[in-house]
């Protein structure tokens, strides 16, 4: 139960970082300051960071096996993502590569919170 309750934790973190950044995000793209393409590079760049900070993090928590705790919590939160997308219906093999990439970003930040 622990375990489970550290997930929703991390998963927690992810999404509050998430709704934090979209507010920032849209306040720069609101008054124009980024065209679409940067803040689409600087979007997925950020994705990217904090994904592999959460893998890390639920690695220190759990202390052992951090591909696997990086694959279970990036398994989840892509599937929920994955599940978004198909219900507005814009799902393509583009978002599935960045799909792929988020899981092996906290896969990765499990493999070095563990060490």
């Amino acid at each position: 139960m622990k375990k489970i309750i550290d997930y929703l934790k991390v998963i927690m973190m992810y999404f509050g970082l998430i709704i934090g950044y979209l507010l920032i995000i849209s306040i720069f793209y609101y008054f124009e300051l980024f065209s679409f393409k940067v803040i689409n590079i600087i979007t997925y760049l950020y994705m990217i960071i904090i994904s592999i900070l959460c893998g890390i993090k639920i690695s220190k928590v759990i202390r052992k096996k951090g591909y696997l705790n990086g694959f279970i919590v990036g398994g989840s939160i892509s599937l929920l993502f994955i599940l978004i997308t198909l219900i507005m219906g814009v799902f393509s093999f583009s978002s599935l590569v960045y799909y792929l990439t988020l899981i092996l970003c906290f896969m990765v930040g499990g493999i070095i919170g563990v060490k």
